[in-house]
């Protein structure tokens, strides 16, 4: 198994010995729809994906609130739950058929128990994480929901390309008519 450009660029680590680590990365491929971490459960897994889509997600009292996208070549877990063992507040759900490579928390000690020098990039990794959550909260706070949509369309089309518009709603906070009536208005323009 060839490594995936992701980690060999993030890892580099992991790179230099995937000859080694290859076999703790297990490949599965899951349909569209499918939960891979349910809100509540303890996250054992990183998820890498090399075909396909994800969506990290919290349902609020009903309402289904999408905190992030994840596309070919990124890391998704819930981190905190991960790192900390505790109940996850998010669920990861495919909303593409989508193949992943799978690494347990169990692994992962693994592996930087052997290679501690890893330990700089995944501290990034993490960081660059909570980084772009609070971002995405505070654009929340400050944009309108045209502005959003705007931002989002000029920063991340693969997105409105591949995301059905009712999880793009719920991702910039806004319900489904409320979006298409911003991109019918913009669309006037």
């Amino acid at each position: 198994m060839e490594i995936p450009a992701y980690l060999a660029r993030e890892f580099p680590e992991i790179g230099a010995h995937w000859a080694e680590l290859q076999t703790l990365f297990v490949a599965k491929s899951v349909p569209a729809g499918t939960t891979l971490l349910a809100e509540g459960d303890v996250a054992t897994e990183i998820f890498i994906i090399t075909q396909g889509a994800l969506r990290l997600w919290h349902n609020s009292d009903g309402k289904d609130i999408t905190l992030q996208f994840f596309f070919e070549n990124q890391l998704v877990s819930s981190f905190e739950s991960f790192y900390l063992g505790q109940p996850s507040g998010f669920s990861i759900e495919s909303f593409e058929d989508t193949r992943v490579l799978m690494l347990s928390r169990t692994d992962a000690d693994r592996i930087q128990r052997k290679y501690p020098t890893i330990e700089p990039a995944i501290t990034r990794f993490v960081c660059e994480r909570f980084i772009a959550y609070r971002n995405i909260f505070f654009d929340q706070l400050q944009y309108s929901p045209v502005e959003r949509y705007q931002q989002l369309a000029a920063d991340a089309p693969e997105i409105l390309a591949r995301v059905p518009l009712h999880l793009v709603a719920s991702y910039l906070g806004m319900t489904p008519v409320s979006l298409s009536r911003i991109r019918t208005r913009l669309k006037g323009n």
